[in-house]
């Protein structure tokens, strides 16, 4: 840059110049009374060069400060790191948040993305921004990665919604994995229940290349509800179990709800996903194609909860009020973050009893479908679990699932629910008039703490029943800590 310094020299000549003529001509015009005009040189010249004097001093101290470059705390061999990304990021998941590991994540993450590995930058994002979503830009980066994977899919969906009734319900039909499951590699769920091992190794095998949603091979299936079905899927980039659960929006909505019940849909599940909780399933992707949105979460080994609603399969007492008051404390972590689940009962509440695990499974699914669902049962939740203002169609809040969590309690405890009617409009009156039937008629060996929890959760207005999730986990462990072990 020696031009630099010449031009700052002769900036500098410049200004001491004007400077002198400047002054030459108001000391002859203040003496001599003479009117020479050297005073208009000497302004131009001291202007003009200090000028350029000061605009070389800044390009000087510009070209002096190298141009800022992303930190390497990860190393300098990034192709050897790129290559070795899930054992780097499986590391950077098991250390405790902090600012070094914050930046090592969007390292990892901008170099990922910027060599177009766009779901393995997606899942690093994604976990960041659980850890801490105002870190840098991360939220925008995450929310522009998602929204390209998403574009094609729904630019394909939003095309085949404007096809012919007939055609649509055809497609619709095909959407839902017919082929693989016609040649024996998607099992019904009473074939998959009778050799799970074998199944999953034979469905591997056989299953072809069209068995995908996204990035995802479908397995098999390993569940089935009112919202879709469940399918042990394969994250191809990763080679990661996942669960994969496919919900046909495009045969629940009419054209009209389709756009707002696809968009509600990837608002809801992005939310549940920013989820960060042991006892809360980990939500990895979503995405749609062929007419299916779906949501690729973790694997979970157990059994749901509703396994042991009955009453010949109840777990002990003490037990039960363990998990029902692990799960209150999530609950309450997530309505912190502004989290609805709205569809609690013992089939949404995982547990394996060989590592005491207990995780909560469905969460925003509930709010997908809009009141103008054919299908009560998507729009309400289940309606034995329900309180009266979400029969009620009033504003649902945390309150809301702590009620479905003592209906759950209660079931748990009795292998009965405590509202029962022969038609739905008779359910809907008696969860919102009629009293729930005492806990002690059905299990007189329950202390009466047991009863007092229920009767709280329970109660018909919101503002009745316990105030924060924690509140409800704290009477538990309380009551808990006061019974006696050993209860049939």
């Amino acid at each position: 840059m020696d031009y630099v310094y010449y031009m700052r020299k002769f900036g500098l000549i410049a200004a001491i110049v004007g400077l002198g003529t400047l002054g030459s001509g108001l000391l002859l015009r203040a003496i001599a009374h003479l009117d020479t005009w050297l005073w208009l040189p000497g302004i131009v010249l001291l202007c003009g060069g200090s000028a350029l004097f000061l605009w070389s001093r800044f390009a000087a101290s510009a070209a002096a400060v190298p141009a800022p470059k992303i930190p390497q705390p990860l190393g300098t061999d990034t192709a050897r790191l790129l290559d070795n990304f899930e054992q780097r990021f499986a590391e950077l998941k098991g250390r405790k948040p902090s600012a070094t590991v914050l930046g090592d994540l969007y390292t990892l993450g901008s170099q990922l993305e910027q060599r177009g590995r766009v779901p393995q930058a997606t899942a690093v994002y994604r976990h960041l921004a659980r850890a801490d979503n105002t870190y840098r830009d991360v939220a925008a980066r995450l929310r522009r990665l998602m929204d390209a994977e998403r574009a094609k899919p729904k630019a394909a969906a939003d095309a085949a919604a404007k096809s012919a009734i007939a055609a649509k319900t055809a497609a619709r039909s095909a959407a839902v994995i017919t082929p693989a499951r016609a040649a024996g590699a998607l099992p019904t769920p009473a074939a998959a229940g009778s050799s799970a091992a074998a199944a999953a190794s034979t469905a591997a095998a056989a299953l072809p290349d069209s068995e995908r949603l996204g990035r995802y091979q479908l397995e098999r299936e390993i569940g089935r509800g009112a919202m879709g079905i469940v399918y042990l899927g394969r994250d191809t980039a990763i080679n990661r179990l996942v669960a994969i659960k496919a919900i046909p929006l495009a045969s629940e909505f009419s054209d009209a709800e389709l756009v707002e019940a696809r968009s509600r849909f990837f608002r809801e599940a992005e939310t549940a996903g920013r989820l960060n909780h042991p006892n809360i399933v980990t939500i990895y992707d979503v995405g749609e194609e062929r007419g299916l949105a779906y949501i690729a979460m973790e694997y979970l080994k157990g059994k749901h909860l509703s396994d042991y609603a009955r009453s010949d399969n109840l777990l002990e007492p003490r037990k039960v009020l363990e998990i029902i008051g692990r799960t209150a404390a999530a609950l309450g972590f997530a309505h912190k973050q502004q989290v609805v689940h709205r569809d609690i009962k013992p089939a949404n509440l995982m547990y394996d009893p060989a590592t005491d695990v207990l995780v909560i499974t469905d969460f925003g699914i509930a709010r997908l479908s809009g009141a103008g669902s054919t299908r009560t049962g998507i729009v309400l939740g289940t309606p034995s679990f329900m309180s009266p203002e979400q029969l009620e169609g009033r504003t649902v809040t945390g309150h809301s699932d702590l009620f479905s969590l003592g209906v759950s309690l209660f079931q748990l405890l009795t292998g009965q629910l405590p509202f029962t009617a022969d038609s739905m409009t008779g359910l809907m009156q008696q969860i919102a008039e009629a009293p729930h039937p005492p806990l002690r008629a059905f299990r007189p060996d329950l202390p009466a703490c047991v009863e007092s929890i229920i009767d709280r959760a329970l109660a018909k207005k919101p503002e009745d029943r316990f105030d924060t999730g924690a509140q409800m986990a704290a009477a538990l462990e309380d009551c808990r800590s006061r019974m006696p072990s050993g209860l049939p």
